[in-house]
């Protein structure tokens, strides 16, 4: 039988490189001291050591990046069918300390209070459903294949994609993006794409030109567009205000560049915010259902669950429910629930 603790060093420092998750890289290192002492630390995941410019047009800009982690928590194996598993984002706060937070809460927000102020992974399961970078808005950190440098990819000030490339000054525009687009952002195979407001979704090649991805979609009356990776898809997902709200999935067709639009998810359940969305199955989060969106209702000014700020929209009914009529989702993104806390006692 193999001793995984005696492989060769080179070869353990390039998995480590390949470990863009906290929880993963911590979960790496608690192996053996071998491993450990072969890996990169996980606090570099959290800390980017880029030094970012402001944006030309906003001196007083926040250039410090943070990167955050998504991740479902469930009780040991044998307190599976006793326990439901928690939504939770891990990451550091302005000082450099590492929280626990709400997944859907702006940056910076009062983190989770815990007790104990550690989670014990050797008594737990944990999975990393993906992450988030904080700046001023929305951002998201591509690194391309071999030694090529990290790029930044967010909006300006005026809505204007930009990218940061280590070892640059300054911001750099993209060229044949849309002025003012401010749709959204999201990394699909690695790479950055936008799904701007008039309709086109692109991708931003490592020489910085504009691939089309996708064709026009009918964008009237859409209030807010989220881009997420899903079970290796890029879905694209178009939400309508007023007084009937309306929510559309489509699927990128990446060979005849076109958006299929989804009238079920099966058992995918998305999560929509504004600083993050990420997916998860129904079977994982231990809830009898998916097929459905959890959103946060600031990207609806117009609805206002006073409770908790998120709803959920039902894909096979077309119907708009405030999240604290589904206790199994409640729950899920509320504070530590009892059992983690008597776990760690």
């Amino acid at each position: 039988m193999a001793d995984w603790s005696q492989l060769p060093k080179d070869l353990l420092q390039l998995i480590s490189e390949k470990l863009n998750s906290e929880l993963y890289s911590t979960q790496f290192r608690s192996v053996c001291s071998s491993w450990r002492s072969s890996s990169i630390p996980s606090y570099h995941h959290h800390h980017l050591s880029l030094q970012l410019p402001p944006f030309s047009n906003d001196t007083n800009s926040n250039t410090n990046l943070s990167k955050h982690s998504i991740l479902l928590i469930k009780p040991p194996q044998h307190q599976q069918s006793l326990h439901r598993p928690w939504l939770t984002r891990v990451g550091p706060d302005s000082n450099g300390k590492i929280q626990l937070w709400h997944p859907f809460s702006l940056f910076p927000r009062v983190p989770f209070t815990f007790a104990h102020h550690v989670l014990d992974f050797n008594q737990i399961s944990a999975h990393d459903l993906g992450h988030m970078f904080f700046l001023t808005r929305k951002a998201f950190v591509a690194t391309y294949q071999g030694n090529e440098p990290v790029v930044v990819v967010t909006f300006d000030s005026f809505g204007k994609m930009v990218v940061f490339r280590r070892g640059d000054e300054n911001w750099t525009m993209i060229m044949g993006t849309t002025t003012c687009s401010y749709g959204d952002i999201c990394l699909f195979k690695g790479r950055p794409c936008e799904a701007i407001y008039s309709g086109e979704t692109q991708m931003i090649q490592q020489d910085l030109s504009v691939h089309l991805m996708a064709e026009h979609v009918d964008t009237e009356n859409v209030r807010s567009k989220f881009l997420l990776e899903s079970e290796c898809e890029l879905l694209l997902v178009d939400c309508y205000g007023g007084d009937d709200v309306w929510i559309d999935v489509f699927r990128l067709d990446e060979k005849d560049k076109k958006w299929v639009n989804l009238t079920n998810i099966g058992d995918r359940v998305l999560f929509l915010g504004n600083e993050c969305s990420f997916s998860a199955s129904a079977s994982d989060l231990c809830v009898a259902n998916g097929n459905c969106i959890i959103y946060t209702d600031d990207a609806f000014h117009d609805l206002n669950d006073t409770e908790c700020g998120v709803s959920v929209f039902h894909l096979d009914q077309g119907r708009v429910s405030p999240l604290s009529d589904y206790p199994e989702y409640f729950n899920l993104l509320g504070p530590p629930p009892e059992w983690i806390t008597e776990l760690h006692s």
